[in-house]
């Protein structure tokens, strides 16, 4: 074969062999998941679960993604009102269930007077005398439910767990080994100041995880609150916001082990680390990993750092496909 046909044909069939095998329909954006969204060779669009899709609360960690359409989400929501108003504002790529997740036994809900605290424990009354906060806890109703343990659920593979469940996470997950077996992320609601009467805490959740084999990555958020005292009513609270309460933690599967990861997990990482909680050095991670797999073309980690803003980058070469 003539030198210039055979190497014509090398690069047909290179571009066949990193070709994305799904192929989405992108709306125009700046994010530099899109550059992942169109030469990953992914399968399928990454896939969440979310617990507790209570939509009074913040827009969801995962809403970029679901706007561009590049993933499916399942949800699970017991509390009949925001239950209906997922129903009414959810999008083809969302399908939610009212029904709880749990051990599998019959709970009580508690709806709390302020629905975003509805949980199956009671509150923990004592702390909130201590916290400066709006009152939350006056119950409304309470509601039996079946709960179904995650395991049962049939959801196939996914990628992103995300908990917001007041106080039962470690419930969820004691009954989520094989649910969670291809999944990479959990996002959680992590609680430092004791909201409810025996919730498991920072450290029982954070042990927990670990034993199934998922390691502490980051903080998107934590929330903070003055503490009570006697010259609350002279004191601008947002300066006083001394006791921390909560917040929104990404445990990933532990990276130690990445030799163990599919080429499917590494590219469903890469994407959600880069649109979900913006960990671009972990997509890079990934991506470098990737190349050393002969999995995506050499040229994409630099490609990538290329679509980040300006103001992230160092101008010049660096190096390709460098693990």
């Amino acid at each position: 074969m003539p030198a210039k046909v055979k190497k014509a044909a090398q690069g047909v069939e290179g571009a066949a062999k990193y070709a994305p095998r799904l192929v989405l329909d992108l709306p125009k954006t700046n994010l530099p998941v899109a550059v992942l969204l169109r030469d990953l060779p992914l399968t399928r669009r990454v896939k969440v679960v979310d617990i507790g899709a209570n939509p009074m609360a913040a827009d969801a960690a995962h809403k970029p993604l679901l706007d561009l359409g590049a993933c499916d989400v399942v949800g699970f929501e017991p509390q009949p009102v925001a239950f209906a108003e997922l129903a009414k504002i959810k999008s083809e790529r969302e399908t939610y269930h009212q029904f709880a997740v749990g051990d599998g036994r019959q709970r009580m809900l508690r709806v709390y007077q302020d629905h975003g605290m509805t949980s199956f424990l009671p509150a923990y009354e004592a702390g909130q005398k201590a916290i400066a906060m709006r009152p939350w806890s006056g119950l409304l109703e309470e509601i039996a439910f079946d709960t179904k343990r995650l395991d049962d659920a049939g959801l196939g593979d996914f990628d992103l767990l995300k908990i917001d469940v007041q106080g039962a996470e470690n419930e969820v997950l004691a009954h989520a080994t094989k649910a969670l077996a291809a999944a990479t992320v959990v996002i959680v609601e992590l609680r430092f100041f004791r909201l409810y009467e025996g919730e498991p805490m920072l450290g029982g959740f954070d042990t927990q995880l670990r034993s199934m084999g998922f390691e502490l990555h980051k903080f998107l958020f934590t929330k903070t609150r003055s503490l009570r005292n006697s010259q609350n009513a002279r004191l601008r609270h947002r300066y006083f916001r001394d006791q921390i309460l909560d917040g929104d933690a990404v445990y990933i599967k532990d990276i130690s082990q990445i030799e163990g990861f599919t080429d499917a997990q590494l590219m469903h990482l890469a994407v959600l680390a880069s649109a979900v909680f913006e960990s671009h050095s972990l997509t890079l991670f990934c991506l470098d990993h990737l190349v050393a797999r002969g999995a995506v073309p050499a040229n994409l980690p630099a490609r990538y750092v290329d679509s980040l803003p300006a103001s992230m980058r160092i101008e010049g070469d660096s190096p390709q496909g460098q693990v």
